[in-house]
Protein backbone atom coordinates (compact mmCIF):
# COMPACT_ATOMS: atom_id res chain seq x y z
CA UNK A 1 0.00 0.00 0.00
CA UNK A 2 1.48 3.48 -0.67
CA UNK A 3 0.98 6.57 1.52
CA UNK A 4 -1.83 8.28 1.15
CA UNK A 5 -0.45 11.49 3.24
CA UNK A 6 2.25 11.81 0.94
CA UNK A 7 0.30 11.63 -2.50
CA UNK A 8 -2.08 14.54 -0.57
CA UNK A 9 1.08 16.70 0.45
CA UNK A 10 2.23 16.14 -3.06
CA UNK A 11 -0.90 16.80 -4.44
CA UNK A 12 -1.51 19.99 -2.30
CA UNK A 13 2.10 21.37 -3.30
CA UNK A 14 1.22 20.75 -6.73
CA UNK A 15 -1.69 22.15 -6.93
CA UNK A 16 -0.08 25.65 -4.76
CA UNK A 17 2.70 25.65 -7.01
CA UNK A 18 0.30 26.11 -10.04
CA UNK A 19 -1.35 29.06 -8.94
CA UNK A 20 2.06 30.83 -7.90
CA UNK A 21 2.81 29.84 -11.65
CA UNK A 22 0.05 32.32 -13.16
CA UNK A 23 1.49 34.71 -10.48
CA UNK A 24 5.06 34.13 -12.14
CA UNK A 25 3.62 34.73 -15.31
CA UNK A 26 2.30 38.01 -14.27
CA UNK A 27 6.00 38.70 -12.88
CA UNK A 28 7.51 37.91 -15.51
CA UNK A 29 5.84 40.28 -17.84
CA UNK A 30 6.47 42.98 -15.54
CA UNK A 31 10.47 42.36 -15.10
CA UNK A 32 10.32 42.45 -19.49
CA UNK A 33 10.33 45.69 -19.07
CA UNK A 34 13.77 45.77 -17.10
CA UNK A 35 15.07 43.71 -19.80
CA UNK A 36 14.85 46.51 -22.58
CA UNK A 37 17.10 48.40 -20.81
CA UNK A 38 19.70 44.60 -20.07
CA UNK A 39 22.41 46.55 -21.28
CA UNK A 40 22.44 48.44 -17.87
CA UNK A 41 22.22 45.33 -15.77
CA UNK A 42 24.89 43.85 -13.42
CA UNK A 43 25.76 40.67 -13.68
CA UNK A 44 23.98 39.79 -10.22
CA UNK A 45 20.12 41.35 -11.95
CA UNK A 46 20.98 39.05 -14.63
CA UNK A 47 21.69 36.38 -13.11
CA UNK A 48 18.63 36.34 -11.00
CA UNK A 49 16.21 36.99 -13.58
CA UNK A 50 17.46 33.90 -15.36
CA UNK A 51 16.62 32.32 -11.70
CA UNK A 52 13.16 33.46 -11.51
CA UNK A 53 12.76 33.12 -15.12
CA UNK A 54 13.75 28.69 -14.37
CA UNK A 55 10.58 28.53 -11.79
CA UNK A 56 8.31 26.38 -14.16
CA UNK A 57 10.94 24.38 -15.56
CA UNK A 58 11.71 23.81 -11.97
CA UNK A 59 8.45 23.34 -10.60
CA UNK A 60 7.44 20.52 -13.33
CA UNK A 61 11.01 19.22 -13.24
CA UNK A 62 10.65 18.42 -9.12
CA UNK A 63 6.92 17.49 -9.61
CA UNK A 64 7.96 14.28 -12.10
CA UNK A 65 10.92 13.02 -10.43
CA UNK A 66 8.84 13.55 -6.84
CA UNK A 67 5.97 11.05 -8.39
CA UNK A 68 8.74 8.83 -9.85
CA UNK A 69 10.31 8.65 -6.55
CA UNK A 70 6.88 8.04 -4.94
CA UNK A 71 6.17 5.32 -7.14
CA UNK A 72 9.55 3.91 -6.24
CA UNK A 73 8.14 4.15 -2.44
CA UNK A 74 10.77 6.76 -1.70
CA UNK A 75 8.20 8.62 0.30
CA UNK A 76 10.47 11.09 2.22
CA UNK A 77 12.79 11.62 -0.86
CA UNK A 78 9.19 12.35 -2.93
CA UNK A 79 8.68 14.85 -0.38
CA UNK A 80 11.71 16.81 0.05
CA UNK A 81 12.07 16.64 -3.76
CA UNK A 82 8.33 18.28 -4.66
CA UNK A 83 9.23 21.32 -2.08
CA UNK A 84 11.92 22.19 -3.95
CA UNK A 85 10.15 24.79 -5.79
CA UNK A 86 9.60 26.85 -2.92
CA UNK A 87 12.62 28.26 -3.18
CA UNK A 88 11.06 30.68 -5.30
CA UNK A 89 8.11 31.12 -3.48
CA UNK A 90 9.05 31.78 -0.04
CA UNK A 91 11.15 34.77 -0.79
CA UNK A 92 8.39 36.73 -1.73
CA UNK A 93 6.96 36.21 1.39
CA UNK A 94 9.32 38.12 3.28
CA UNK A 95 9.68 40.96 0.59
CA UNK A 96 6.06 41.55 1.15
CA UNK A 97 6.12 41.69 4.58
Amino acid sequence: MKNTATALLLIALQIVFAICTVLWAIYVLMTLLMADQFDDMNVLQSISMVVIWLFPIASIGTAVTSWILYHKRKFKAAVWIGCIPALWILPLFGFFE
